[in-house]
């Protein structure tokens, strides 16, 4: 990867050291650009929120201003480029004289702008500093200069906070070689493999700013005809390397005269925080090109609810769909913010990168692992941000058990005190982040509140602990939540999973599924074994007996006994790898109907597992549990 340009190492350097924002920004502009000028408008300070604020739609451009134009006539199109958005994309700025202008321009407006000396200066980002401050800039070279043949070639990237949310928006710029490729055809084999390159270079660069933003979009000239590429599909072209990794979003019109797409406009196709509302081709301008806009409508990326992996039915997206949220708020994590995991075991590369990189930095990192032999990825972190506790940044290893019981560590959740614009950010996953979590059916459940961020953080400093927890009270409350903290004796009438289903009634149930007016019990469980694991599927045949809906989606670990007794007591069973437990009740609970419960993680259903660390959180947001039944019944069709 390319080292960081000045104006980076500047101001991670100095948000590493406590320096305002306000201070930061003006460093950065000073290598990106003059200041703006004095006396214009100040921004309010930012404001984050527990559950981050929506953000208004979002409209990107891209334009060519032809170097050929003369100044006047340059400027007057930059002037009619400010209307058209948030923020832009330019090209062709290799003239000093433009660019002087420019920033003059721009100072007038309030715009801010990226545009490195001796790097990616021809094509600068710009944006409007009332919605917008500049956090990073970073420019890569693609390939060197050749005389008479093209410039050097670079893409550049930002990452903007959204003043009015705290909110990270990426935006992407560049200008690839000319004249390689006529009407999406492979036409100069000897500038072929520089496009090629620069596009493959551009893959790379989309992906990694999408491991640290909430909201990406990537634009420029990329001197392919789209209108032909989409049809022709030539090798290294932009439909064949970039397609499996973004959306397209520009209108199928000509940029360049009526025939002629080589403006682009892109989003992730999965994870870009966009979704796409219009999008135009805009004329009227002294350049030979035209402007492409679009308009997206923002999602929140770490809003409540639950996540899910999709190791069938889906794309590679899908299949580490919450490893690469769970790396994605830990990047989105700045200088100053605490992030916290505990696990049993971590070898998924794109978390354990991500840790290593905040902590690098300037974000403190602590990591409690279970015992057993660490992975690479785990002895690498421990290299990075070492052992010892007193620091900012710590790895720890539990001796044994991390509570003191007898039996193994089996929690996962991640703790960031603010991800771009979500503060007091939980996710309880189902499951270790570990590689082969991305072939199984696993989920994750995201939460801002607060009250179970701290609760969370307790459980936390007690497994850092590495000792015996005393602690009397095992049914935890934090705010609207319950959550069962293990171990606990391994009675029957102690037991969380089997109290949990002793209130469940299954009659006039009027839940989210049940039309019937029965209610849903749905099961999701990896391991399910002995006298312990019996009792509970003698329960679920008694709940079916009754006349709930009881349906099972059963793990690798699900032993023979367990299966013969759902089956023989009617409980509908499937096959699945699955890669934890989660247990849905949607119906009658108790004396009310229309109640929605889902228990997420926790140790396995079987004995000796009460004795071990963990928690099972109990989750009652209607939608939540939509999801999760959602999630249970995809893995259903096609586990």
């Amino acid at each position: 990867m390319p080292a960081p340009t000045a104006a980076v190492q500047l101001v991670r350097r100095a948000l590493a050291t406590g320096l305002t924002a306000a201070l930061v920004l003006g460093l950065a502009l000073t290598l990106a650009g003059p200041p703006a000028a004095p006396g214009g408008p100040v921004a309010p300070a930012l404001a984050p929120a527990a559950a981050a604020l929506p953000s208004p739609s979002y409209t990107g451009f891209t334009l060519n201003v032809c170097h050929c134009l003369r100044p006047e006539k340059a400027m007057a199109d930059v002037r009619r480029a400010l209307t058209l958005g948030d923020a832009g994309g330019l090209q062709e700025f290799s003239e000093a004289e433009d660019r002087q202008n420019l920033v003059a321009l721009l100072q007038a407006r309030d715009w801010g702008w990226y545009m490195p000396n001796g790097a990616g200066v021809a094509i600068p980002i710009i944006w409007n500093r009332q919605r917008f401050r500049l956090i990073e800039g970073r420019s890569v070279m693609t390939h060197g200069a050749q005389n008479g043949v093209t410039p050097a070639r670079f893409i550049n990237s930002v990452r903007l906070r959204e003043v009015a949310t705290g909110k990270v928006f990426g935006f992407v710029n560049t200008h690839t070689i000319a004249q390689a490729s006529r009407d999406a055809q492979l036409s100069n084999m000897k500038r072929i493999p520089r496009l090629r390159k620069h596009l493959g270079m551009l893959r790379q660069e989309i992906r990694r700013l999408a491991g640290t933003t909430e909201h990406v979009f990537a634009g420029g000239d990329l001197n392919v005809n789209y209108l032909a590429d989409r049809r022709r599909r030539n090798a290294g072209l932009p439909t064949d390397a970039l397609g499996g990794v973004v959306s397209f979003d520009m209108p199928l019109t000509g940029s360049r005269g009526p025939g002629s797409l080589l403006d682009y406009a892109m989003t992730l196709r999965k994870g870009s925080g966009f979704s796409r509302t219009s999008a135009r081709v805009v004329g009227g301008f002294n350049s030979d090109h035209d402007a492409v806009v679009v308009t997206y409508r923002t999602n929140d990326l770490f809003a409540t609810g639950a996540l899910h992996n999709r190791p069938v039915g889906g794309t590679g997206e899908d299949r580490k769909r919450i490893g690469d949220r769970q790396a994605r708020a830990v990047m989105d994590a700045e200088p100053g913010a605490l992030v916290r995991l505990a696990t049993p075991r971590l070898d998924d590369p794109t978390l354990a990168g991500a840790l290593v990189d905040a902590a690098a930095e300037g974000v403190a990192v602590q990591v409690v692992l279970g015992a057993g032999s660490s992975t690479a990825e785990e002895r690498a972190l421990a290299a990075a941000v070492g052992t010892d506790r007193s620091a900012g940044s710590w790895v720890a290893r539990c001796s044994g058990s991390c509570l003191g019981g007898t039996g193994r560590t089996d929690l996962a959740v991640l703790l960031v005190s603010r991800a771009g614009g979500t503060t007091d950010l939980t996710v309880v996953g189902a499951g270790a982040p570990v590689q082969a979590a991305r072939n199984r059916w696993s989920s994750a459940y995201l939460s801002s509140d607060p009250a179970l961020y701290a609760g969370y953080g307790t459980i936390f400093g007690r497994l850092a602990a590495d000792t015996t927890d005393a602690t009397r009270t095992r049914v935890l409350t934090w705010g609207s939540y319950t959550a069962q903290l293990y171990p606990v004796p391994d009675v029957a009438r102690r037991d969380p999973v089997l109290r949990g289903l002793a209130a469940v009634g299954c009659k006039n149930a009027a839940g989210l599924r049940t039309s019937d007016g029965r209610t849903n019990v749905r099961a999701a469980v990896r391991s399910w074994a002995g006298a312990r694991g019996k009792r509970i599927a003698e329960r679920l045949v008694t709940l079916r007996q009754r006349g709930c809906d009881v349906a099972a989606v059963l793990g690798p670990h699900v032993l023979r006994g367990i299966r013969r007794t759902l089956e023989r007591g009617g409980v509908q069973t499937r096959d699945a790898k699955v890669g934890g437990n989660l247990l849905v009740v949607d119906g009658r609970y108790g004396k009310r109907k229309g109640v929605q419960k889902a228990w997420v993680g926790g140790p396995a259903w079987s004995d000796g597992a009460l004795a071990g660390d963990g928690v099972s959180l109990v989750v009652s947001e209607r939608e939540t549990v939509r999801q999760y039944l959602d999630g249970f019944s995809r893995a259903w069709t096609h586990g």
